[in-house]
């Protein structure tokens, strides 16, 4: 499968409305003997241009599912599909095609180089691209713009607060223009004020590029700003809900 083909389908997921699709995805870890069962059947829809949250308790399977829709991992069995492609059936070389150009990812300890300066971390995404250096540094500039660090482009990251290296980590993510940001706890390291700011950040990305946000978090400011919200537990979905019934849902999080 050639790059150029390798998102045919995607005028025919846009009409189903779904950007990413599990089906009975089951990951099993083996040590030895020893079997862990970290995903157990998980199925569900994420549609296009949605804000979705994903919680559950520490080894419920959350950061397994998670990893499985942003193809950073492939199940054991079950299919998960991104713009009807199954990752699973993508060789490491298209893998790393999908993941480059179709999800920015966001991680709740940032994960910069903190030898490069702001610019030159968003620039990174980028230049594995192959955009030209001139290009990508004016498309930095914009995305640093958008979220409120174009003057700050030139410092590395030590010399900016925890809110603000997360606003150059959800700039790279936003780097190659991905139609999926994938959010690893990105309020986990912030305090509350500035984990508010990020919230409603991602809320106006998305409704400014369309962009389809999934985060896995135990926030609740950002529930309340999702779409739709997932519980695992014990490898499986046991509920979703919408922001609408959150009121009536907050008290039974644990």
């Amino acid at each position: 499968m050639s790059n150029s083909d390798l998102f045919a389908a995607e005028g025919a997921a846009d009409k189903h409305g779904y950007v990413i699709r599990a089906v009975d995805v089951k990951k099993v870890y083996r040590m030895g003997d020893s079997e862990t069962h970290a995903l157990r059947g998980a199925t569900l829809d994420i549609h296009r241009g949605e804000y979705m949250s994903i919680m559950g308790p520490s080894g419920s399977g959350k950061s397994t599912f998670f990893n499985m829709v942003g193809g950073l991992d492939k199940p054991t069995s079950g299919k998960v599909y991104m713009d009807q492609v199954d990752i699973a059936q993508l060789d490491p070389y298209e893998l790393a095609w999908l993941r480059c150009r179709k999800v920015g990812y966001i991680f709740q300890s940032f994960n910069l180089i903190q030898v490069m300066s702001c610019l030159e971390n968003v620039t990174l995404p980028m230049s594995f691209a192959g955009m030209d250096d001139e290009e990508a540094r004016e498309k930095a500039l914009g995305i640093l713009e958008r979220v409120g660090l174009k003057d700050r482009a030139l410092h590395k990251p030590a010399e900016m607060s925890g809110g603000q290296q997360q606003r150059v980590a959800i700039a790279r993510a936003l780097a190659n223009t991905p139609d999926i940001l994938l959010a690893d706890e990105p309020t986990g390291n912030l305090d509350l004020r500035t984990g508010e700011e990020i919230i409603n950040l991602f809320s106006q990305l998305r409704k400014e590029l369309g962009v389809t946000i999934i985060t896995a978090t135990h926030d609740l400011k950002m529930l309340k700003a999702s779409d739709r919200i997932v519980w695992i537990e014990d490898g499986l979905i046991t509920r979703v809900t919408t922001a609408d019934a959150l009121d009536i849902q907050v008290q039974e999080i644990h």
